[in-house]
């Protein structure tokens, strides 16, 4: 029977394959492709990732350097708490984004991002853009993001059963330090392994172009993670990860806006902790059970000080996930269970509570139709519970169907197309809001998204090329009517976008080239989405180009230079309450390059050197807050400027 589960899996493995267009598939080197999980846009929209070998040669730190090549991805601003997701300008609160499994739901601060990960644990990071298959998770409308840290053995050699790296790097912008520690290993049966990871890293306030400190973006960092993972049987695997992220410094009291005079740098930390157990039992010799378990708990806690006083609020979620796929002839079926319970927290004089929970159930169907067919059809429902912090409750739920189909017309080309719906019921609001005399309105709904999406894939030897466009639909969004307002309700308008990607890749011998480009139009009550307005939930990014080389000198030596091209928006007409605004959102072009060297012939050392933007360019990036200082009685509200010219030494020792 085991020979039957390969085959059956190979078979949808190849034709899913087929779909994809990323600069990991077309590599010369296979084992790239662990880093990847390979799923076409028509099946489970698995639309970019990132691997570990990207990270490191970013030498990222934070959510913005992440997504920085990423033209469907963005996460803007130089304070790192700040700092929000966006896909395909659609926020992180529509968003189900996981670590390890972990759902990281809810925010604590509305003009913080929910959002804190050290990068270099990951291995790699998965991104579905839009609705999509009903494995997603919950409240997913805009897509979902899913961390995936390293487990031991990807650290360990086939021959090495206990390892250490250390690692220590240098930046220039902030005068920044990291270091961190890693031993690794796993017993002489190689059934069990062991990592434990720690992190301290600091720096000042970065600079922009312009040589103007940006305060606020002072920080100071801490990780301990640990990750045990056990074979229990040749079957059945059990891992255990916890990690600890502190953030401390003084921070701008709201994160999202710049310095001004009322937003001055305040004694701040930040707090997640997350514990996670995954479970797997893969039965060799039944096709029905290939069974998943994952079972977490996160943390998250904010406290800051404003005007002397010291507020705090957290955010704590439980959550379990129950999956199971089946392969039954032609088909590969995943089913499966989720349940997350929500507490939001804030404590000034008094204490402030909101509970919610949601449970939902989900089916999913990739079908082999014919050789050259491959049709995936699914659907969840999803039920949310909320008491709020007024003792009113909300009780809401729905079906989300999904259906969508990849053609193979021969060797080289597919089609595909997809549509999918996702709800999102009424949830915990973020910790801060609690004490402000909130409220939901009495007859407030689950708001739901629609996603229809086309797209047409080429692949020949080393050239990959990719195309297709898309419109996405949030109806009966939950918001405020205003920035400032207290009552959440349903919007009487949609919220809607509709784009268009290009993706090529292309091999040469040793030098890969990459061309990714996005354009969105974002609106809302026949008005252009803003960050400022619509907070979380949606925003406006420019036509955006992503220009990659990567160049592979020798078998020791690595080099290559990226660059993001984003184009101005102009003359944007909005309207708040009743005034009457008018902003844009320049333009702008960042380069960046890095080199690696292993001065060994082997990665017992590793030096590597990054340039992040090679120019100093001064501009505000589109993720962040727009610019309105412009207009009279608006001039607080802006987002930082992003840094200037940053470069980063480091050097890792393994042994």
């Amino acid at each position: 029977m085991s020979s039957c589960r390969v085959f059956t899996k190979s078979l949808l493995a190849t034709a899913i394959f087929q779909a994809v267009l990323s600069t990991q598939a077309i590599a010369e080197d296979a084992t790239v492709l662990d880093e990847l999980k390979v799923e076409g846009r028509a099946i489970t929209e698995l639309d970019q990732a990132i691997s570990s070998e990207d990270i490191e040669n970013s030498q990222t730190t934070d959510l913005e350097g992440l997504f920085r090549n990423k033209s469907e991805v963005t996460a803007g601003g130089s304070v790192k708490m700040g700092q929000k997701i966006y896909v395909r300008n659609i926020g992180e609160d529509s968003l189900n984004i996981t670590i390890d499994g972990a759902e990281q739901a809810g925010g604590i601060f509305h003009h913080a991002g929910r959002i804190s990960i050290e990068p270099e644990l990951l291995k790699r990071v998965e991104i579905e853009a839009g609705a999509a298959s009903a494995t997603s998770g919950p409240g997913a409308l805009g897509g979902s993001v899913r961390f995936i840290t390293k487990d031991p053995s990807d650290l360990l050699k086939d021959d090495q059963n206990l390892g250490v790296l250390l690692k220590s790097t240098i930046s220039s912008n902030g005068d920044g330090i990291k270091n961190s520690a890693t031993i690794y290993g796993r017993t002489s049966s190689a059934k069990t392994e062991a990592m434990l990871h720690l992190t301290d890293s600091s720096h000042d306030n970065y600079e922009d172009a312009d040589d103007n400190e940006i305060k606020g973006t002072e920080l100071d960092e801490t990780l301990g993670f640990l990750k045990i993972k056990t074979h229990l049987t040749d079957e059945q695997t059990l891992s255990i990860t916890h990690e600890n992220l502190t953030e401390e410094g003084d921070v701008l009291y709201k994160p999202e806006h710049f310095a001004s005079a009322r937003n001055v740098a305040e004694p701040t930390s930040g707090d997640r902790q997350t514990t996670t157990l995954n479970y797997r039992f893969t039965d060799f010799d039944n096709d029905l059970l290939d069974t998943k378990v994952t079972v977490y708990q996160t943390n998250n806690e904010q406290s800051r000080e404003y005007t002397g006083t010291k507020y705090t609020g957290n955010v704590e979620t439980i959550g379990l996930t129950l999956e199971n796929t089946s392969l039954i002839k032609q088909h590969e079926l995943t089913y499966g269970l989720n349940y997350r319970d929500d507490e939001s927290y804030f404590a000034e004089t008094t204490e402030y509570v909101e509970k919610g929970t949601v449970v939902g159930i989900y089916i999913q169907d990739n079908i082999e139709v014919t050789p050259k067919l491959m049709l995936s059809a699914g659907a969840r429902y999803d039920q949310y519970e909320l008491t709020d912090v007024n003792g009113s409750e909300f009780s809401e739920g729905g079906l989300s169907p999904n259906i969508g189909t990849v053609y193979h017309i021969n060797d080289t080309l597919n089609v595909t197309a997809n549509y999918a719906q996702a709800l999102r019921g009424p949830e915990i609001k973020d910790a801060y809001k609690l004490s402000s005399g909130i409220s939901n309105a009495d007859d407030l709904q689950a708001e739901t998204a629609k996603n229809l999406e086309l797209g047409v894939n080429y692949r020949k030897n080393q050239l990959a090329i990719g195309a297709g466009i898309y419109k996405s639909t949030i109806e009966d969004g939950i918001g405020t009517e205003l920035p400032w307002s207290k009552v959440s309700d349903n919007y009487d308008f949609d919220i809607e976008t509709e784009g268009f990607y290009l993706d090529l890749t292309y091999q040469m011998n040793k030098l890969l080239a990459g061309l990714h480009f996005h354009s969105a139009d974002t609106k809302a009550n026949d008005q252009i989405v803003t960050r400022y307005v619509y907070g979380s939930t949606a925003t406006s990014i420019g036509d955006t180009l992503v220009l990659s080389l990567d160049y592979q000198v020798s078998n020791t030596f690595e080099a290559g230079w990226s660059a993001e091209f984003v184009k101005g928006l102009h003359n944007i007409q909005q309207t708040v309450g009743t005034t009457d605004l008018e902003l844009d959102k320049p333009g702008y072009a960042v380069h960046n390059l890095y080199a690696k060297w292993l001065p060994l012939g082997d990665d017992q050392l590793t030096l590597s050197l990054t340039i992040n933007n090679l120019f100093d360019k001064q501009y505000l990036s589109h993720a962040s807050v727009e610019d309105y200082t412009s207009n009279a009685g608006w001039e607080s509200i802006s987002g930082s400027a992003a840094a200037g010219r940053d470069i980063r030494l480091s050097a890792a020792l393994k042994f």
